[in-house]
């Protein structure tokens, strides 16, 4: 099998992953939910705003950061959107350890598949030791 099929294979196994999958159901819920929807455009929105106003070299006063403390409040309170996060963030862990697990494949390593060291603990979730 050539290097290209076995990208192409991963890229399946990954599409097909129970972790891409339940962020994308995750993902449908919250877009379905118009309070959701809501608050995450209004969180991007300000977003976007105050990353301006920084670029410019303006600080936030503190109007800005208590609306700032607040919305971010009612994000974390939506527990769709916070579902939708954590499923995410779990998602982007695998792809993290895929990339790792390459890197160290490609500097000619050896990873966590011989057992775990020092070396490897830090980024490997698999035997909960380190």
């Amino acid at each position: 099998m050539s290097i290209l099929e076995k990208a192409r294979e991963l890229g399946e196994e990954i599409a097909s992953s129970p972790e891409l999958q339940q962020m994308k159901e995750a993902e449908i819920a919250m877009m379905n939910d118009t309070q959701a929807t809501d608050l995450v455009e209004e969180f991007n929105r300000k977003q976007r705003k105050y990353l301006d106003l920084k670029a410019q070299g303006a600080d936030l006063d503190n109007e800005q950061v208590k609306e700032t403390e607040d919305l971010e409040k009612k994000v974390m309170g939506n527990r769709l959107i916070v579902d939708f996060f954590r499923k995410q963030q779990n998602f982007e862990r695998i792809i993290e350890q895929i990339n790792e697990i390459i890197s160290d494949a490609i500097a000619g390593g050896h990873g966590c598949s011989d057992g775990c060291s020092d070396d490897c603990c830090s980024s490997c979730s698999g035997c909960g030791e380190h």
